[in-house]
């Protein structure tokens, strides 16, 4: 099957075709979630004023699971900066 979707999008493309690779369910998460990881950098100096703190533990399907400390109200903040920057992320459940 590799060498059917290699071939066709070889054709497409041409020479910008380098390499095809398989990407495993674990592979997306783990990039997902370093992706996330990413965008709560713009909040972690906020979070971390109010002595709090938000790390992505993992993401399943479209359940994004977060440890969170702080204020309910930055919470919510976070779990709708989640959902507007992912829309695959339909839940964010966080624990402290």
């Amino acid at each position: 099957m590799k060498m059917g979707i290699e071939r066709v999008l070889k054709e497409i493309f041409g020479d910008a075709v380098k390499d095809i690779r398989q990407v495993y369910d674990d592979q997306i998460s783990e990039i997902m979630v370093e992706a996330v990881n990413g965008r709560l950098e713009i909040l972690r100096p906020a979070i971390k004023n109010y002595g709090g703190s938000v790390e992505v533990l993992s993401i399943e399907g479209g359940d994004c699971l977060v440890t969170y400390v702080g204020p309910e109200s930055i919470g919510s903040g976070i779990k709708a900066a989640i959902k507007e920057k992912f829309p695959d992320i339909t839940n964010v459940v966080l624990t402290g």
